[in-house]
């Protein structure tokens, strides 16, 4: 074992939990996560204990002793958690008769592994692995710890893409069939547990490895269908793959951005990795990267061999995408934004289409900008991943240059007059615009405010009087 063991293990909370248990005649063992990450030389991101005898009652002195908080997770299983000082420990009652065959019970041969806390906290650390999940690490294997283990609890066929994309992770033989076979459960199982795995597999090390293993033994279409409609749906010239696999290639170029933006995005690259350095935003953002052509398979219309237009598929797209996180069990705000992105990811490409034509101005650079706010190194991250994962014969060659010089002159408008002007206050409030032109509160009000804001920040009008003579003007037209 590695000598950085009792370091790893050298927590308060552990020795006071020993005196406990102690007390109270209990046997406690570390388990799972924790073994399985000191065992890979990284310290324990998780406590899991499991205790014979009364794991609740030992969970509840823990937490009276700590002044922490006391929250039982599953009766069933005397599954219960202790938080102090923002940090928990997880106590479980043993399911089974011995430590062993509890753990053979457990998910996969990683995680099925345990140290009596006694002679851990001693520096005598005693590996209990039935299951041969230390081999299995080594090896870089993926394996369930044993033949139910699947079918028990369904949600260990997502976990299986999270622990693929947190630790690198190849499947054992027969691990994709297996987990197509228990897939099927994930319909029955409680939302707020998918969202929690699933999110933590977009925030991993290398998120795409988990997503192919679901896509390779069949869960990814039963969670995300409106994905799996892609399948086979051709597009154009200016794509090599079909809609599906094309949704997964983004989200692969997503990720080889993340890790280094700077042969993509040059100058650009500081402000994207800024970007992606929150995990959730991140995660939220290659979630869009994967769901952001949901909307081709019903838009679609084939115009000739091998042309199809997929017109507003970034509208109906994006209401896919939506009811898809909601399906997920994601928050409604995380929802939002990735129905947002994926509504929204198309605008630079008709920005680009303008700048191709030497017709870019100020005023469709300022209408993204104000329309995707602080998001804009985002939008264009997902733009650059749409357009590497696009490789038909008639893509530009030069695309993603183009693409990056577009996001320079956005960012440098941006930077250099738009802030200042978005941050200016409007020439006229609505009750002075109401008192002024004699009329009531009501949606007239609102598309003239919107009007005056537009002109303002154009540079059109400069004062009050301007504004009110640019209102009354209107509202004369009808």
């Amino acid at each position: 074992m590695s000598e950085g063991w009792p370091a790893f293990f050298s927590d308060n909370r552990l020795q006071l939990a020993r005196r406990l248990a102690l007390r109270r005649e209990q046997t406690l063992w570390l388990c799972g996560g924790a073994i399985r990450d000191a065992l890979l030389d990284r310290r324990p991101a998780d406590l899991d204990l499991a205790a014979d005898g009364d794991a609740a009652a030992l969970a509840q002195d823990l937490a009276h002793e700590l002044n922490g908080r006391y929250i039982l997770l599953d009766p069933d299983h005397q599954s219960c958690r202790v938080v102090a000082d923002g940090q928990a420990i997880d106590l479980t009652g043993l399911r089974a008769p011995t430590i062993e065959q509890d753990l053979v019970a457990r998910d996969f041969t990683i995680n099925a592994m345990a140290a009596p806390l006694d002679a851990l906290l001693a520096g005598r650390p005693v590996l209990l692995d039935p299951t041969g999940g230390q081999a299995d690490l080594r090896a870089g294997l993926l394996r369930p710890a044993g033949s139910g283990v699947l079918r028990a609890d369904p949600l260990r066929v997502l976990r299986a893409g999270r622990l693929a994309a947190e630790l690198g992770l190849s499947p054992a033989p027969g691990l994709p069939e297996r987990l197509g076979r228990a897939a099927s459960g994930l319909a029955q199982t409680p939302k707020e547990r998918l969202a929690h795995e699933w999110l933590a597999m977009l925030e991993a090390a290398d998120p795409n490895r988990g997503v192919n293993l679901l896509e390779q033994c069949g869960a990814l279409g039963l969670l995300l269908p409106a994905l799996e409609a892609g399948r086979g749906l051709g597009q154009n010239p200016f794509h090599h793959l079909d809609v599906f696999d094309h949704n997964l290639a983004c989200l692969a170029a997503a990720q080889d951005i993340w890790r280094d933006p700077s042969p993509l995005f040059g100058a650009m690259a500081a402000e994207t990795a800024d970007y992606l350095t929150p995990p959730r935003r991140r995660a939220l953002l290659f979630c869009a990267a994967l769901l952001h052509d949901v909307g081709k398979s019903a838009t679609r219309l084939e115009t000739g061999p091998g042309w199809a237009t997929f017109y507003r598929h970034d509208s109906v797209g994006a209401e896919l995408a939506h009811a898809a996180c909601q399906r997920l069990g994601l928050a409604k705000a995380d929802s939002r934004f990735v129905a947002r992105m994926t509504a929204m990811h198309m605008r630079p490409f008709h920005l680009l289409g303008a700048q191709n034509r030497g017709q870019l101005t100020a005023r469709g650079a300022r209408r993204l900008i104000q329309a995707v706010g602080d998001d804009l190194p985002g939008l264009f991250i997902l733009a650059m991943a749409d357009t590497v994962a696009g490789r038909g014969a008639q893509r530009p060659p030069d695309a993603e240059k183009r693409l990056t010089r577009l996001y320079g002159r956005v960012a440098h408008l941006r930077d250099s007059q738009l802030k200042a002007a978005l941050a200016a206050p409007p020439l006229l409030d609505g009750r002075q615009l109401m008192a002024a032109l004699g009329v009531g509160p009501g949606p007239e009000v609102g598309r003239l405010l919107a009007l005056l804001r537009e002109a303002q920040l154009d540079g059109a009008i400069t004062n009050p009087y301007e504004a009110l003579n640019l209102a009354r003007r209107r509202m004369r037209r009808g």
